[in-house]
């Protein structure tokens, strides 16, 4: 029976198989989770851990996309641009969700659906572009 690789090896070949998008997808959901905990954040987004949290973490969740999915692997400036701009759809849907789900549900419960959704356009997407290509 083939011995598995240890997590620790295994998460490591993970994020470092695409470097310049995982940056990337990093650095983004760091500067999300600070403009969230801004006191006059720009994002729509409630000063509650959990909802700066899954936002960032979504963020985050694009170099596992990427890598698991994406048919194409670009060069590193073409990498950064591709993060670049799923993120920007990553908060546009994340943000969409939460606020439709807020005026219907609370807090917490619009986090973890704007979450999952969003996470859900993010693998979907990639795997119907898989496929078509």
């Amino acid at each position: 029976m083939p011995e598995s690789p240890s997590l620790r090896n295994q998460l490591r070949a993970d994020l470092t198989d695409n470097q310049w998008v995982t940056v990337t997808a990093i650095g983004l959901a760091l500067v999300a989770f600070m403009l969230v905990s801004l006191d006059s954040s720009p994002l729509p987004v409630s000063a509650d851990f959990g909802a700066e949290f899954l936002l960032s973490l979504s963020l985050m969740d694009m170099a596992f996309a990427y890598d698991d999915y994406w048919p194409v692997e670009y060069r590193p400036m073409y990498a950064v641009m591709w993060t670049l701009l799923f993120g920007v759809v990553t908060v546009v849907v994340f943000l969409g969700v939460y606020e439709l789900g807020l005026s219907q549900v609370g807090n917490t419960t619009a986090s973890i659906a704007a979450f999952l959704i969003t996470v859900g356009v993010q693998f979907g997407s990639a795997i119907l572009y898989a496929r078509i290509r």
